[in-house]
């Protein structure tokens, strides 16, 4: 995981601009790990419950991003389908 988290800070780099501390993003993610609820179930709950303990700003910097970036992907894969799929049927 630590690969992965530097990974993200090297993605988000721009010259020595970093939205990301790498190995920061990867201790609070440990820590997260211990004192997660149980109830928690979905990005978007643990999304919201990361905000409310102000503990984490890179680990709800780097859902936030990824839950954009997946919103965004699946959007632009539907409405291209959706033009694929009228374009053949008429």
């Amino acid at each position: 995981m630590k690969k992965y988290c530097i990974n993200l800070e090297n993605f988000l780099r721009f010259n020595e601009y970093y939205d990301i501390d790498g190995l920061d993003l990867f201790s609070k993610l440990k820590v997260l790990r211990e004192v997660l609820r149980e109830e928690i179930s979905t990005p978007i709950e643990l999304l919201s419950y990361i905000k409310t303990l102000y503990s984490f700003p890179n680990v709800y910097i780097a859902y936030k991003i990824l839950l954009t970036i997946f919103v965004t992907v699946a959007t632009a894969e539907r409405s291209f389908e959706k033009k694929l799929f009228k374009t053949y049927t008429e």
